[in-house]
C-alpha cells in the first residue's frame, strides 16, 4: 500500500463572531466549532494539519479572527486558510499572519502541494478567482515541483443543482476547471460554502465539497433552506501514490 504522505482536517464556514454567545440562525457558532474541534482531536489518527476554505467569520470583526485564532493555535500543527465571501480579507491576514497559520499561496507537503484560492469578491456572496489567481495556479501545476495536487477554493467549482445556491457560486468556475483538465497533476479540489458533502469525480480528479462547522443548507433545493443535518468535517488523507481518501464525520446527537 502507498505511503501516506498528510491527513488533512478539512473544517469550513466556522461562521464565528467576536462573542462567543454569536449566533448564526440560532446556532451558536463557537459552540459547535468546539464541538468539531474535539471530535477531531479526539481521534486517535490524528491531522497533520488543518485545512479552513472560507467564511471563517460571521461579522468580519477583528475579534472573530482573533476567536479563531485562539481555538486554533494551541494544537501544534500548521493551519492553511482562504477566504469566503463573509470574510474581511485584510484583517484576516492581519490576525492570521504569524505561524502556525498560513492565509493563500501554496503548501508543500511531501510530493503533495496545495494551492490555496481567494475567491472572495467583495459585497457579492458569489466568487470569482481573478486573472492572477488563475495565472497563478496554472503556473503552478506547470511548473512540476510536486507530483499530485490539491486545490482548495472557498466557492463551488462545479454546480450543485440548487438554484440559489449555484446563484452565488463560483463565477468563472469553467475558467478552473479548463486549467485543471489541461493538467495530468491534480487529484481533488475541494471547497466550503454550499454547507453540505458532495463527492464526484470528473477527469479522475475529485471534486469534494464539505459540511460546517454550524448549520448545513438542503441540497437539491431551488430556494434558500436549511437542512437537519449536525455540524461536520471532513478528513483527506493523502498518499503518496496520489490517492485521496475522505470521509465526513457528522456530530451525530447522542441518543
Amino acid at each position: 500500500m502507498s505511503q501516506r504522505v498528510a491527513r488533512l482536517l478539512h473544517i469550513t464556514d466556522t461562521h464565528l463572531h467576536a462573542s462567543p454567545a454569536g449566533r448564526m440562525r440560532g446556532v451558536r457558532t463557537d459552540e459547535t466549532m468546539r464541538a468539531v474541534l474535539a471530535r477531531a482531536m479526539g481521534n486517535g489518527d490524528r491531522p497533520d494539519a488543518i485545512l479552513l476554505t472560507g467564511d471563517l467569520v460571521q461579522d468580519e470583526t477583528r475579534g472573530g479572527y482573533e476567536r479563531l485564532h485562539e481555538l486554533l493555535s494551541g494544537h501544534d500543527m500548521p493551519v492553511y486558510c482562504l477566504p469566503g465571501n463573509h470574510d474581511a480579507p485584510a484583517t484576516m491576514c492581519e490576525v492570521l499572519a504569524e505561524p502556525p497559520f498560513q492565509v493563500g499561496g501554496d503548501v508543500q507537503l511531501g510530493n503533495w502541494s496545495l494551492i490555496l484560492l481567494n475567491s472572495h469578491r467583495a459585497g457579492e456572496d458569489a466568487g470569482l478567482l481573478s486573472p492572477a489567481e488563475l495565472d497563478r495556479t496554472a503556473g503552478i501545476l506547470n511548473s512540476g515541483h510536486s507530483s499530485h495536487y490539491l486545490i482548495c477554493v472557498h466557492h463551488q467549482v462545479l454546480p450543485m443543482g440548487s438554484r440559489w445556491l449555484d446563484g452565488v457560486g463560483l463565477r468563472n468556475g469553467e475558467e478552473l476547471v479548463d486549467i485543471i483538465d489541461r493538467s495530468n497533476k491534480v487529484r481533488g479540489v475541494v471547497w466550503g460554502h454550499v454547507h453540505q458533502a458532495s463527492d464526484r469525480r470528473r477527469q479522475d480528479v475529485r471534486y469534494l465539497s464539505s459540511p460546517s462547522t454550524c448549520l448545513q443548507f438542503l441540497p437539491n433545493s431551488d430556494d434558500f433552506a436549511v437542512d437537519n443535518r449536525p455540524p461536520g468535517f471532513r478528513w483527506l488523507d493523502l498518499y503518496a501514490n496520489g490517492r485521496i481518501d475522505s470521509d465526513v464525520v457528522w456530530l451525530e446527537p447522542e441518543a
